[in-house]
């Protein structure tokens, strides 16, 4: 009897299988807008761009209009250069760094927002081929974040160990009302160069995003710990797109614990700075003046935003297809949220505020320079 089981379960499993044949190059084209605009400072900017067939086309040209409280009040066209190819990079992956593809146009214009104001914004591509909005968005209340400070901490895995600088910062939450936040941290470094010809120092800036560990932040995840060395689905993901509610200190102070890069122990790296050093002044200055010493100054920018429900939703689905656990082979797809109407995108307000933590400066001299 049991010779007949196998053939009938192939049988079976064969009738189950159903092939999905699905053509890309019938995909119509659709507006892609994708952006986060921000009450702390007038100036504004979205990408605008192409998704066809799950890759991304750069458009012609771009018109953003933002009209507040239903009075137009910035209009702008943007030109994009001559770009014929697609693209894989991942469309929905602009985090608060504003990293995007170079076939994304991005548009940039003026608009002083409020708390409580109603924005909206029309986007015409490729001379009225393409066109889509945003719905109406609400410019959120101001946020607070405060006692600001930092410690060197060795995190042990499951084999090895590893030491991150952490940053604690308290939250109080606006009472009375249900809250979502997100979160970046944004290291800014002041460089100054001195040359061994006693001449004028040169100076430069660089910053980037900060890579937020936030493995064992109970609030960062929402109350949902997970151990990366013991499960292959952990979603916590890239801090870049930190984001939480107020579900686990609602009217109360949330206490936020970041681990991001020490720095080699507490020593800040020069790289980004020897970088922009380069783009700004050439490479040609360094075999003209022998430089003597680097001076550098670093600080912490804790950038805490008030933001939207859909819009955290948006940052956590971002948060995990950016994780190292997240296998679209084995785990269910996840579906980007989308809030732009006759396309696709998300585009949110934000009301930030900074909290600023220095760290130690750090002089380096020619000769102990890599």
């Amino acid at each position: 009897m049991k010779r007949f089981i196998i053939p009938v379960l192939l049988l079976l499993a064969g009738a189950c299988t159903h092939i999905i044949d699905y053509d890309f190059s019938k995909v119509e084209p659709e507006l892609m807008v994708l952006g986060w605009l921000d009450q702390s400072t007038s100036s504004q900017t979205v990408s605008v761009s192409l998704s066809e067939g799950g890759l991304i086309k750069s458009v012609d040209e771009a018109t953003v209009t933002c009209y507040v409280n239903d009075k137009q009040v910035a209009s702008v066209t943007a030109i994009q250069e001559e770009k014929d190819d697609y693209s894989s990079f991942s469309p929905f992956y602009i985090g608060y760094s504003g990293k995007r593809s170079e076939l994304q146009l991005p548009v940039s214009f003026s608009a002083s927002l409020k708390p409580g104001d109603k924005v909206r914004l029309t986007v015409d591509a490729n001379h009225g081929t393409y066109q889509a909005s945003t719905p109406e968005m609400t410019v959120p209340e101001p946020v607070e974040i405060t006692k600001v400070d930092t410690d060197h901490v060795t995190v042990t895995h499951l084999d090895y160990s590893e030491d991150y600088l952490q940053i604690r910062a308290d939250v109080p939450d606006r009472k009375g009302e249900d809250n979502w936040y997100c979160i970046s941290v944004q290291e800014v470094s002041y460089g100054r160069y001195s040359f061994k010809d006693d001449g004028p120092a040169l100076f430069v800036t660089a910053s980037r995003t900060a890579y937020i560990q936030d493995l064992d932040d109970p609030i960062l995840l929402d109350g949902n710990l997970s151990q990366s060395d013991l499960n292959i689905f952990d979603f916590s993901g890239n801090g870049e797109f930190a984001c939480f509610s107020d579900q686990l200190f609602q009217d109360g102070t949330a206490h936020l614990r970041m681990n991001i890069s020490s720095w080699n122990d507490g020593e800040y790296s020069f790289r980004d700075l020897g970088k922009r050093f380069a783009e700004t002044y050439g490479t040609d200055i360094l075999n003209e003046r022998a430089f003597d010493r680097v001076h550098a100054e670093c600080r912490l920018e804790i950038r805490l935003s008030q933001c939207s429900q859909d819009a955290y939703y948006y940052l956590r689905t971002l948060r995990t297809i950016s994780s190292d656990g997240y296998d679209p082979r084995i785990v269910e797809p996840v579906t980007v949220p989308s809030n732009i109407i006759g396309g696709i995108g998300f585009v949110d307000i934000l009301n930030t505020t900074v909290a600023y933590h220095c760290l130690p400066d750090k002089e380096e001299s020619y000769e102990e320079m890599d």
